[in-house]
């Protein structure tokens, strides 16, 4: 089984508003148990006026809860999804309204060629607008939100990386952490968490 990382990005220090706000919005299916690596979110302390947050594993809820979240707070929420390792998807919201989004493999769901069209188009990642809300340039953004992958059966384009300093190639879904990097978000690497928050549990009761 490939990697899933279901992760948010948080433009504040305030490491208390993000944890409350984690605990309030975040929920676990009631097959998780007391596994807490399924019940868990982890929070690093601010880095760079970033504090990021990553779920438990299988956490299916990320495009609902970081929208709650970048609204409660007031702030710009950067979302990163990393299905089965496969390919990784962006969202990104500001005080609650999504700002833009993209996927790495749009037609990994495809059924049909019209629909691999829809899906391209509606996770295509704009890259100014990306730019504008980090302040960083469009250009650097633009070499991140690129499918590796084309053609309706997923031809690969090739494994080069986006930058020469960068860790990981477009191929690997790993890249988001070359692309966190460039838009200053870095909480999170190589250190371990500030705070566990132990998610209440959601219940087909």
């Amino acid at each position: 089984m490939g990697e899933f990382v279901a992760a948010t990005a948080l433009r504040t220090s305030d490491l208390d508003a993000v944890q409350a706000a984690a605990a309030r919005h975040g929920r676990v299916r009631d097959t998780a148990g007391d596994d807490e690596r399924l019940t868990t979110a982890s929070i690093w302390a601010p880095v760079n006026g970033w504090t990021v947050v990553i779920w438990p594993n299988w956490f299916t809820d990320l495009n609902i809860v970081s929208p709650k979240l970048s609204a409660d707070l007031g702030t710009l929420a950067s979302a990163i999804d990393v299905y089965d390792g496969d390919f990784w998807t962006h969202q990104l919201w500001r005080d609650g309204v999504e700002l833009d989004r993209f996927n790495s493999s749009p037609e990994y769901f495809a059924q049909d060629r019209q629909e691999l069209r829809r899906l391209r188009e509606e996770w295509a990642g704009r890259p100014n607008v990306v730019a504008e809300a980090f302040g960083v340039d469009a250009g650097v953004v633009a070499r991140y939100l690129i499918p590796p992958y084309t053609g309706f059966f997923g031809r690969l384009r090739g494994r080069r990386k986006p930058f020469p300093d960068d860790a990981s190639t477009l191929d690997d879904v790993w890249v988001f952490v070359d692309f966190w990097r460039r838009l200053g978000i870095t909480s999170f690497d190589g250190t371990p968490p500030a705070r566990a928050v132990r998610l209440p549990t959601l219940r087909f009761d």
